[in-house]
């Protein structure tokens, strides 16, 4: 059966507005005609969309997957809009990468920095989110790539595709000086005496940070700050005695950022970092050399740090 795409586009719209008329507004039709629209989808597919009982309008689980596809014919659009765009301005290619909050501030974003530095006629977007947001973004093409750990997708999902970058491991944070961090040995006892910094619901590694310290011996954890922000976080644990729990690869290892990491191994720790793009969708050249070029970084890196091979 066949579909209008700007049906499915129609079909997002109501969905987030939740009632016709503000999206006729939106869309810039009419009421009626969003009615008529929505009628015929449903003779021709044999399903309800909406509860006609509920208001605001309640979508069914059918249209909710057909306004998914309509946002990713959204968002197809706008790459086409941008590749135009670009084009005009005279730079050669798009590319829109997802990557968790720590891999964004220093990692991924010192890889793009040397990237475009050596091509300048390229366009590369670098963008910050935790796992289901990236995971969504992806399937519905607003970005191109993810570069996060591996457990962020279900690898029995063969919509994924996961190229290994190289292994890390989660560890305690804090300042330089920290005076815990001068112990030979760091018990649960210890752990539970201090206080720390939480992370976003949305990360997995609050999840992870939580898991591991129970594991500890930690029961409970006395937050005494909470960010999805990483250079907030960061910023916070240069200037008290509160720790955290971060992946090795956001702490440089020459000091320079101030922070240091506590002689203590998480349990349940280890974990490989990715590059993870969508299965079956074709990969731009622009694609293939930043990829290229990432691998290239992180080898330096490797060199230079204690990042774990």
């Amino acid at each position: 059966m066949f579909i209008d795409p700007r049906h499915l586009e129609q079909l997002a719209v109501i969905v987030e507005s939740e009632t016709l008329q503000e999206a006729a507004e939106k869309i810039g039709t009419s009421q009626p005609a969003l009615s008529r629209m929505i009628k015929a989808l449903e003779e021709r597919s044999g399903t309800l969309l909406f509860d006609r009982d509920s208001k605001p309008l309640k979508a069914t689980h059918v249209c909710r997957e057909l306004a998914s596809q309509g946002k990713a014919v959204q968002s197809a659009q706008r790459r086409a809009e941008e590749c135009v765009q670009l084009a005009g301005q005279g730079m050669v290619g798009s590319l829109k990468l997802g990557v968790p909050p720590f891999l964004c501030r220093r990692l991924v974003s010192e890889a793009v920095a040397s990237f475009v530095s050596e091509r300048s006629t390229a366009h590369i977007e670098l963008i910050p989110d935790y796992h289901a947001g990236l995971q969504q973004r992806l399937i519905q093409n607003v970005i191109d790539v993810i570069v996060a750990p591996s457990k962020f997708v279900d690898h029995n999902n063969a919509e994924f595709a996961l190229e290994p970058l190289f292994e890390d491991s989660n560890v305690i944070v804090g300042r330089a000086e920290h005076p815990l961090f001068r112990k030979k040995q760091i018990t649960g006892k210890d752990l539970s005496s201090v206080t720390w910094i939480g992370h976003s619901d949305s990360s997995i590694l609050r999840y992870d940070m939580e898991t591991a310290l129970k594991l500890m011996g930690v029961q409970r954890l006395h937050l005494a700050f909470q960010s999805g922000s990483a250079d907030a976080i960061v910023e916070v644990l240069r200037h008290t005695d509160l720790l955290t729990v971060l992946p090795r690869y956001a702490i440089r290892a020459d000091g320079s950022d101030g922070l240091a990491i506590a002689p203590v191994v998480l349990p349940n720790s280890v974990q490989v970092i990715c590059i993870i793009t969508y299965a079956g969708r074709e990969e731009s050249e622009l694609m293939r050399d930043f990829k290229q070029h990432l691998r290239r970084h992180i080898a330096a890196e490797t060199r230079e740090t204690v990042f774990r091979s």
